[in-house]
């Protein structure tokens, strides 16, 4: 059997650039799977989704399915330990608008999140033991060619000071699926240049909260 690769080339990545028309959440069910509905929300499988106005469960998430008004998000969102909500007078939903695919990039690197670890030594232990703790949050480092009057790369700029959190999504090739989270510029542009060269950059975008893997076939 061949070994299953995936080509950095023909890799599309985007940011999040707004979001259409929120529409009301009439529905939420926490299990088996996570789903709400939402008369003329206007998604579509694979569109990320922000949810509010339902306490825990907002966030952006990705759509697995769609049934008429009914919204399936991917597996991986896994709201079971959660109290189906009962009061939707302020919930809604919203489809992320995305921008054009950001062909200047070079280079992708994924800082993986990171788990800490708690003491939770007792005077009965034999020696020092541990505990997971708190999930620590990785980055994200794209390296590009330096072209600051584009819009993709004014659009930085204007995240970073404005200090925004946003969208990301990256689609994989050889039907790998495609990855979402949100984030923030935690390290704006940086360039260099040489003779016979042309100029790079670069930033690194803090992820906000954990990422979600839909697969191509969900």
């Amino acid at each position: 059997m061949a070994t299953q690769t995936t080509p950095f080339q023909g890799t599309k990545f985007y940011l999040g650039v707004g979001l259409n028309e929120e529409k009301a959440v009439t529905a939420v069910t926490v299990k088996p799977n996570a789903t709400i509905t939402a008369t003329g929300h206007g998604a579509k499988t694979g569109d990320f989704v922000k949810i509010t106005g339902l306490g825990a469960l907002d966030g952006f998430y990705p759509v697995k399915s769609i049934a008429t008004d009914k919204i399936t998000l991917a597996d991986e969102v896994d709201w079971s330990g959660q109290d189906a909500p009962t009061d939707f007078s302020s919930a809604k939903v919203a489809v992320v608008k995305w921008s054009s695919n950001f062909c200047a990039i070079k280079n992708i690197e994924g800082d993986g999140d990171t788990l800490g670890e708690e003491d939770v030594t007792t005077m009965c232990s034999e020696g020092t033991e541990t505990e997971a703790g708190e999930i620590e949050y990785g980055s994200i480092k794209l390296t590009f060619f330096y072209a600051p009057d584009t819009p993709m790369q004014r659009d930085l700029r204007k995240k970073f000071y404005g200090k925004e959190t946003f969208p990301w999504m990256m689609v994989l090739k050889n039907n790998q699926g495609s990855l979402y989270g949100t984030g923030f510029i935690q390290t704006s542009q940086n360039w260099s240049g040489e003779v016979k060269g042309k100029f790079d950059s670069g930033v690194t975008i803090k992820k906000a909260k954990r990422d979600y893997h839909l697969p191509v076939s969900a």
